[in-house]
């Protein structure tokens, strides 16, 4: 924070607003040169973007203003994401690495009203969880709660809808893809202490048990599978079943999986920009030479 004031005078107000003015320019080249400068500057340039953001303007000013202003909060998150996978804590934090990837779709991403809708699932949750319970009735419990009372399930109709993909929107229309819905089910399990682990059963994630071979089929209302159940998925998708499938996956695979998931999403409906942002986050993550299996 102590560098804000110099980053302030070494870009006054003036410079700022100038740069605002060539960033109309009907040249497209010059209007980017002028976005690439405006996002460098970062937050010192902020309050003057979203003031002129909220004047009247023509739609493509407009445009140009909020792209700006999207990539200086995209800088940001991803040096929260550096930070979070270089950090010695052990595992990655996988509730902040989710929500910094929503972050960088939606900069404006109330994460603290996210997280109080998981809480507040808990602390319905809690009550019915008597002391000591063997995590296999702890399970039984959550998934009747979550998948039967809130009616949490697997979009069907439309797998491929990037919001499955990210939690908020989960948590506010209770649908969501394999992964999506497990990480739901990590974030609610760690919170209640029921010992439960990702599992990145190739093409359909689903959560484990780390106490016995059982596992909880999240996209599909929470059925409980077992080793001959995930063997036979995969064999009906043409996979040779391995053991070392069902091993629990760590936190960074968790969200380099994704990331992949996102990337492919937006490359397949040619919104090359979007997926250049979760293109940037993955980078993050491969350059720690991690072995990330893709979906």
């Amino acid at each position: 924070m102590k560098n804000q004031p110099s980053a302030c005078a070494e870009h006054s107000e003036k410079q700022i607003n100038a740069l605002l003015h060539l960033l109309s320019d009907q040249d497209s080249q010059i209007a980017q040169t002028i976005h690439d400068q405006l996002v460098t500057i970062g937050q010192p340039a902020l309050p003057l973007l979203q003031q002129a953001q909220g004047e009247p303007a023509d739609l493509t000013m407009s445009e140009r203003i909020g792209s700006v202003i999207a990539d200086i909060k995209l800088v940001e998150v991803e040096h929260s994401f550096k930070v979070l996978m270089t950090s010695s804590t052990e595992p990655v934090d996988l509730e902040t690495g989710a929500f910094l990837i929503a972050q960088a779709a939606y900069p404006d991403l109330d994460v603290q009203a996210s997280q109080r809708q998981i809480e507040n699932m808990v602390a319905v949750l809690k009550p019915r969880l008597e002391k000591d319970i063997p995590p296999r009735q702890a399970i039984q419990t959550i998934s009747e709660y979550l998948f039967h009372e809130l009616g949490f399930t697997g979009n069907t109709r439309d797998y491929y809808d990037p919001a499955n993909s990210f939690l908020h929107h989960v948590l506010e229309r209770r649908i969501g893809i394999p992964i999506s819905l497990s990480l739901l089910y990590l974030l609610i399990g760690k919170r209640l202490n029921v010992p439960v682990v990702g599992i990145g059963l190739p093409g359909h994630f689903m959560v484990g048990l780390q106490t016995e071979p059982v596992f909880i089929d999240c996209f599909n209302q929470g059925v409980v599978l077992y080793q001959k159940d995930c063997a036979k998925f995969l064999q009906e998708y043409g996979v040779e079943f391995e053991s070392r499938y069902l091993d629990p996956t760590p936190n960074e695979h968790i969200l380099a999986r994704m990331l992949r998931n996102l990337v492919a999403i937006y490359q397949n409906r040619d919104e090359s920009k979007q997926a250049d942002r979760f293109s940037r986050l993955l980078a993050i993550i491969e350059h720690m030479d991690i072995a990330t299996p893709s979906q």
